[in-house]
Protein backbone atom coordinates (compact mmCIF):
# COMPACT_ATOMS: atom_id res chain seq x y z
CA UNK A 1 0.00 0.00 0.00
CA UNK A 2 1.31 3.53 -1.40
CA UNK A 3 2.01 6.51 1.32
CA UNK A 4 -0.71 8.30 -0.37
CA UNK A 5 -3.22 5.80 -0.05
CA UNK A 6 -2.43 5.50 3.52
CA UNK A 7 -3.28 9.39 4.15
CA UNK A 8 -5.91 9.52 1.90
CA UNK A 9 -7.78 6.29 4.27
CA UNK A 10 -8.18 9.08 7.13
CA UNK A 11 -9.20 12.16 5.35
CA UNK A 12 -12.22 11.92 7.79
CA UNK A 13 -10.87 10.79 10.80
CA UNK A 14 -11.31 13.12 13.42
CA UNK A 15 -8.35 13.71 16.25
CA UNK A 16 -10.04 12.25 19.99
CA UNK A 17 -12.99 10.78 18.50
CA UNK A 18 -14.47 8.04 20.66
CA UNK A 19 -14.93 4.33 18.94
CA UNK A 20 -16.41 1.51 20.64
CA UNK A 21 -13.82 -1.44 20.75
CA UNK A 22 -15.22 -4.48 19.49
CA UNK A 23 -14.04 -7.87 19.54
CA UNK A 24 -14.15 -10.39 16.51
CA UNK A 25 -15.23 -14.06 17.99
CA UNK A 26 -13.82 -17.12 16.39
CA UNK A 27 -15.70 -19.96 15.52
CA UNK A 28 -13.93 -21.88 18.26
CA UNK A 29 -14.98 -19.12 20.72
CA UNK A 30 -18.56 -19.64 20.20
CA UNK A 31 -21.00 -21.03 22.77
CA UNK A 32 -19.91 -24.33 23.05
CA UNK A 33 -20.28 -27.41 25.73
CA UNK A 34 -17.62 -29.02 28.04
CA UNK A 35 -16.12 -31.82 26.48
CA UNK A 36 -17.51 -35.21 27.99
CA UNK A 37 -15.51 -37.12 30.10
CA UNK A 38 -13.69 -40.04 28.68
CA UNK A 39 -15.14 -42.60 30.97
CA UNK A 40 -18.28 -41.81 30.09
CA UNK A 41 -17.79 -42.03 26.63
CA UNK A 42 -16.31 -45.34 27.16
CA UNK A 43 -20.16 -45.77 28.42
CA UNK A 44 -20.95 -44.81 24.99
CA UNK A 45 -19.54 -46.85 22.86
CA UNK A 46 -19.99 -49.96 24.81
CA UNK A 47 -24.05 -49.09 24.83
CA UNK A 48 -23.70 -48.54 21.00
CA UNK A 49 -21.77 -51.90 20.57
CA UNK A 50 -23.97 -53.74 22.90
CA UNK A 51 -27.10 -51.80 21.07
CA UNK A 52 -25.67 -52.31 17.34
CA UNK A 53 -24.95 -55.75 18.30
CA UNK A 54 -28.54 -56.76 19.44
CA UNK A 55 -29.96 -54.61 16.25
CA UNK A 56 -27.89 -56.96 14.14
CA UNK A 57 -29.43 -59.80 15.11
CA UNK A 58 -32.98 -58.43 15.08
CA UNK A 59 -31.94 -57.54 11.65
CA UNK A 60 -30.99 -61.14 10.93
CA UNK A 61 -34.24 -62.32 12.18
CA UNK A 62 -36.23 -60.09 9.84
CA UNK A 63 -34.22 -60.52 6.74
CA UNK A 64 -34.11 -64.23 7.50
CA UNK A 65 -37.65 -64.79 7.35
CA UNK A 66 -38.30 -62.40 4.32
CA UNK A 67 -35.66 -63.75 2.60
CA UNK A 68 -37.22 -67.10 2.36
CA UNK A 69 -35.79 -68.32 -1.29
CA UNK A 70 -31.87 -67.16 -0.02
CA UNK A 71 -29.72 -69.81 0.78
CA UNK A 72 -28.34 -67.87 3.44
CA UNK A 73 -29.41 -68.51 7.09
CA UNK A 74 -29.81 -66.97 10.13
CA UNK A 75 -26.45 -66.10 11.30
CA UNK A 76 -25.38 -65.20 8.07
CA UNK A 77 -27.03 -62.30 8.03
CA UNK A 78 -25.96 -61.45 11.66
CA UNK A 79 -22.52 -61.75 10.41
CA UNK A 80 -23.49 -59.61 7.55
CA UNK A 81 -24.96 -56.80 9.55
CA UNK A 82 -21.81 -56.97 12.45
CA UNK A 83 -19.27 -56.32 9.50
CA UNK A 84 -21.32 -53.83 7.77
CA UNK A 85 -21.89 -51.91 11.70
CA UNK A 86 -17.89 -53.01 11.98
CA UNK A 87 -16.74 -51.40 8.91
CA UNK A 88 -18.84 -48.29 9.41
CA UNK A 89 -17.00 -48.09 13.11
CA UNK A 90 -13.87 -48.37 11.29
CA UNK A 91 -13.83 -45.44 8.78
CA UNK A 92 -15.68 -43.76 11.55
CA UNK A 93 -12.48 -43.81 13.36
CA UNK A 94 -10.70 -42.89 10.37
CA UNK A 95 -12.50 -39.48 9.93
CA UNK A 96 -12.21 -38.41 13.36
CA UNK A 97 -8.05 -39.41 13.71
CA UNK A 98 -7.85 -37.39 10.29
CA UNK A 99 -9.68 -34.24 11.99
CA UNK A 100 -8.04 -34.53 15.45
CA UNK A 101 -5.68 -33.07 17.18
CA UNK A 102 -4.58 -29.81 18.62
CA UNK A 103 -5.17 -26.03 17.09
CA UNK A 104 -1.91 -24.59 15.30
CA UNK A 105 -2.05 -21.43 18.12
CA UNK A 106 -2.63 -21.85 21.63
CA UNK A 107 -2.05 -17.86 21.98
CA UNK A 108 -4.71 -15.44 20.92
CA UNK A 109 -4.97 -11.86 19.83
CA UNK A 110 -8.38 -10.64 20.61
CA UNK A 111 -7.28 -7.04 20.18
CA UNK A 112 -6.16 -5.50 17.80
CA UNK A 113 -7.50 -8.07 15.01
CA UNK A 114 -6.54 -7.95 11.42
CA UNK A 115 -6.85 -4.59 9.00
CA UNK A 116 -8.05 -2.84 12.41
CA UNK A 117 -7.16 1.02 12.69
CA UNK A 118 -5.60 1.95 15.90
CA UNK A 119 -4.47 5.49 17.76
CA UNK A 120 -2.21 6.35 20.89
CA UNK A 121 -3.60 4.86 23.90
CA UNK A 122 -4.27 0.70 22.02
CA UNK A 123 -5.00 -1.34 24.74
CA UNK A 124 -4.18 -5.12 23.28
CA UNK A 125 -5.47 -8.19 25.05
CA UNK A 126 -5.18 -12.12 24.53
CA UNK A 127 -5.60 -15.27 26.23
CA UNK A 128 -3.47 -18.93 26.20
CA UNK A 129 -4.76 -21.81 26.78
CA UNK A 130 -1.65 -23.70 27.92
CA UNK A 131 0.72 -23.37 30.06
CA UNK A 132 3.73 -21.12 29.19
CA UNK A 133 7.29 -20.98 30.85
CA UNK A 134 7.78 -18.28 33.20
CA UNK A 135 4.22 -17.86 32.55
CA UNK A 136 4.58 -14.77 30.24
CA UNK A 137 4.64 -13.51 26.82
CA UNK A 138 7.31 -11.84 24.74
CA UNK A 139 5.24 -8.79 22.83
CA UNK A 140 6.61 -7.34 20.21
CA UNK A 141 5.50 -4.45 17.66
CA UNK A 142 7.34 -4.01 14.74
CA UNK A 143 6.49 -2.10 11.32
CA UNK A 144 6.80 -4.14 7.76
CA UNK A 145 10.29 -4.32 7.46
CA UNK A 146 10.84 -5.95 10.62
CA UNK A 147 12.24 -2.70 12.33
CA UNK A 148 11.21 -2.91 16.18
CA UNK A 149 9.32 -0.32 17.42
CA UNK A 150 7.97 -1.59 21.02
CA UNK A 151 8.70 -4.04 23.16
CA UNK A 152 7.67 -5.40 26.64
CA UNK A 153 7.44 -8.74 28.40
CA UNK A 154 3.53 -9.41 29.89
CA UNK A 155 2.55 -11.40 32.39
CA UNK A 156 -0.14 -13.81 32.17
CA UNK A 157 -2.98 -13.77 34.84
CA UNK A 158 -4.15 -16.57 36.57
CA UNK A 159 -7.68 -17.21 34.26
CA UNK A 160 -4.90 -17.16 31.20
CA UNK A 161 -5.04 -13.75 30.04
CA UNK A 162 -2.80 -10.82 29.06
CA UNK A 163 -3.02 -7.20 28.38
CA UNK A 164 -1.01 -4.02 28.27
CA UNK A 165 -1.90 -0.35 27.65
CA UNK A 166 0.34 1.46 25.07
CA UNK A 167 0.27 5.51 25.56
CA UNK A 168 2.62 7.40 24.68
CA UNK A 169 5.11 4.92 23.14
CA UNK A 170 3.87 5.98 19.68
CA UNK A 171 4.12 9.79 20.19
CA UNK A 172 6.78 10.62 18.01
CA UNK A 173 4.88 9.10 14.46
CA UNK A 174 3.76 11.52 12.43
CA UNK A 175 2.09 9.99 9.65
CA UNK A 176 0.05 6.53 9.25
CA UNK A 177 2.08 3.68 9.62
CA UNK A 178 1.63 -0.21 9.02
CA UNK A 179 2.32 -2.57 11.67
CA UNK A 180 1.98 -5.77 13.06
CA UNK A 181 1.68 -7.04 16.67
CA UNK A 182 3.18 -10.46 18.00
CA UNK A 183 2.58 -12.40 20.61
CA UNK A 184 4.99 -14.86 21.55
CA UNK A 185 6.08 -17.53 24.19
CA UNK A 186 7.14 -21.15 24.59
CA UNK A 187 4.91 -23.81 26.27
CA UNK A 188 5.82 -26.19 29.21
CA UNK A 189 2.54 -28.29 28.21
CA UNK A 190 3.14 -29.03 24.26
CA UNK A 191 6.63 -30.90 23.29
CA UNK A 192 8.14 -31.97 20.33
CA UNK A 193 11.03 -34.10 18.66
CA UNK A 194 13.52 -32.63 16.20
CA UNK A 195 15.12 -34.88 13.72
CA UNK A 196 18.58 -32.83 13.98
CA UNK A 197 19.83 -29.87 15.17
CA UNK A 198 23.63 -27.81 15.64
CA UNK A 199 24.52 -28.24 19.43
CA UNK A 200 24.93 -24.35 19.18
CA UNK A 201 21.34 -23.75 17.88
CA UNK A 202 20.19 -26.29 20.56
CA UNK A 203 21.81 -24.27 23.17
CA UNK A 204 19.30 -20.84 22.77
CA UNK A 205 16.45 -23.63 22.66
CA UNK A 206 14.06 -24.69 25.75
CA UNK A 207 16.13 -28.43 25.96
CA UNK A 208 13.87 -31.36 27.23
CA UNK A 209 16.35 -33.62 26.47
CA UNK A 210 19.35 -33.86 24.35
CA UNK A 211 18.78 -37.31 22.17
CA UNK A 212 22.05 -38.88 20.74
CA UNK A 213 25.41 -36.27 19.97
CA UNK A 214 27.12 -36.71 16.71
CA UNK A 215 29.62 -34.53 16.24
CA UNK A 216 28.43 -31.19 16.48
CA UNK A 217 24.64 -32.33 16.06
CA UNK A 218 21.74 -33.80 17.86
CA UNK A 219 19.80 -36.22 16.34
CA UNK A 220 15.88 -36.41 17.89
CA UNK A 221 16.19 -34.04 20.52
CA UNK A 222 12.90 -32.92 22.41
CA UNK A 223 11.94 -29.51 23.27
CA UNK A 224 9.06 -27.42 24.34
CA UNK A 225 7.24 -26.00 21.57
CA UNK A 226 6.87 -22.03 21.10
CA UNK A 227 3.89 -20.35 19.86
CA UNK A 228 3.22 -17.13 18.16
CA UNK A 229 0.21 -14.94 17.24
CA UNK A 230 0.24 -12.02 15.16
CA UNK A 231 -2.25 -9.05 14.21
CA UNK A 232 -1.56 -7.07 10.84
CA UNK A 233 -2.64 -3.27 12.06
CA UNK A 234 -2.46 0.09 10.62
CA UNK A 235 -1.51 2.82 13.47
CA UNK A 236 -2.82 6.19 12.72
CA UNK A 237 -1.31 9.07 15.40
CA UNK A 238 -4.27 11.83 14.64
CA UNK A 239 -6.31 8.84 17.12
CA UNK A 240 -6.12 9.33 20.52
CA UNK A 241 -9.28 6.56 21.57
CA UNK A 242 -7.83 3.48 24.66
CA UNK A 243 -9.39 1.27 21.98
CA UNK A 244 -9.15 -0.25 18.50
CA UNK A 245 -12.16 0.37 15.02
CA UNK A 246 -12.44 -2.76 14.21
CA UNK A 247 -12.32 -5.12 10.91
CA UNK A 248 -12.01 -1.79 9.05
CA UNK A 249 -13.05 -4.37 5.38
CA UNK A 250 -10.27 -4.57 3.03
CA UNK A 251 -11.49 -5.11 -0.64
CA UNK A 252 -9.54 -4.48 -4.42
CA UNK A 253 -5.83 -4.83 -2.57
CA UNK A 254 -6.56 -1.75 -0.59
CA UNK A 255 -8.05 -1.06 2.69
CA UNK A 256 -11.48 0.99 2.76
CA UNK A 257 -12.33 4.01 4.80
CA UNK A 258 -14.99 2.79 7.10
CA UNK A 259 -15.08 3.37 10.63
CA UNK A 260 -18.50 2.07 11.48
CA UNK A 261 -18.92 -1.53 9.51
CA UNK A 262 -22.10 -3.37 9.32
CA UNK A 263 -21.97 -5.80 12.29
CA UNK A 264 -24.25 -9.04 12.07
CA UNK A 265 -25.96 -9.40 15.18
CA UNK A 266 -27.76 -12.57 14.75
CA UNK A 267 -24.07 -14.75 14.17
CA UNK A 268 -22.78 -12.51 16.97
CA UNK A 269 -19.53 -12.43 15.62
CA UNK A 270 -18.68 -8.99 16.79
CA UNK A 271 -19.38 -7.93 20.58
CA UNK A 272 -18.06 -5.53 22.81
CA UNK A 273 -15.37 -5.69 24.28
CA UNK A 274 -14.76 -6.99 28.21
CA UNK A 275 -12.24 -9.00 30.00
CA UNK A 276 -15.11 -11.18 31.30
CA UNK A 277 -16.27 -11.82 27.58
CA UNK A 278 -11.95 -12.68 26.76
CA UNK A 279 -12.17 -15.54 29.45
CA UNK A 280 -15.69 -16.85 27.91
CA UNK A 281 -13.80 -16.94 24.63
CA UNK A 282 -10.82 -18.49 26.38
CA UNK A 283 -13.18 -21.14 28.16
CA UNK A 284 -14.71 -21.88 24.75
CA UNK A 285 -11.87 -22.05 22.81
CA UNK A 286 -10.25 -24.17 26.05
CA UNK A 287 -13.22 -26.69 25.13
CA UNK A 288 -12.90 -27.01 21.59
CA UNK A 289 -9.26 -27.48 21.99
CA UNK A 290 -10.17 -30.07 24.21
CA UNK A 291 -12.27 -32.23 22.23
CA UNK A 292 -10.37 -31.80 18.45
CA UNK A 293 -6.99 -33.25 20.84
CA UNK A 294 -9.08 -36.47 21.98
CA UNK A 295 -10.10 -37.06 18.33
CA UNK A 296 -7.16 -39.24 18.67
CA UNK A 297 -8.87 -41.08 21.53
CA UNK A 298 -12.03 -40.88 19.81
CA UNK A 299 -10.76 -42.65 16.71
CA UNK A 300 -8.79 -45.33 18.48
CA UNK A 301 -12.59 -46.05 20.61
CA UNK A 302 -14.10 -46.14 16.84
CA UNK A 303 -11.16 -48.41 16.10
CA UNK A 304 -11.51 -51.24 18.98
CA UNK A 305 -16.24 -50.68 18.54
CA UNK A 306 -15.38 -51.79 15.11
CA UNK A 307 -13.09 -55.43 16.34
CA UNK A 308 -16.13 -55.70 18.79
CA UNK A 309 -18.08 -55.99 15.85
CA UNK A 310 -15.69 -58.71 14.04
CA UNK A 311 -15.63 -60.52 17.34
CA UNK A 312 -18.26 -63.07 16.26
CA UNK A 313 -17.93 -63.25 12.47
CA UNK A 314 -14.16 -64.13 13.77
CA UNK A 315 -15.22 -66.67 15.72
CA UNK A 316 -17.58 -67.93 13.34
CA UNK A 317 -15.24 -68.61 11.28
CA UNK A 318 -13.25 -71.35 12.93
CA UNK A 319 -16.12 -72.99 14.46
Amino acid sequence: MSENNEENIFEDAEEGKIDELQLEIHKEERVTKPPMPLNRLILVFLAVLIGSTGLAFALGAITNSIATENPAGFFDWVITYLMFFGGMAIIGGGVSGFWGGQRKIPIRLVSPSDASVVGQGMLVCGYVIEDFIDNEIEFTIYDLKKNTLYEEIIPIREDGLFYTEIHDEFATKKKTTSIIIEAWAVSKTTKETKIAIKATKLEDMNVISNGLKIGGIHFFPRIYKDFADKAKTIFDPRRKEKGVIENVPVSGGGTTNVFYPTKSTTEEKYVPFSFERVAQMRLHALYFDIKRSRRVIVSLYFFLLGLGFFIYPIISIFI
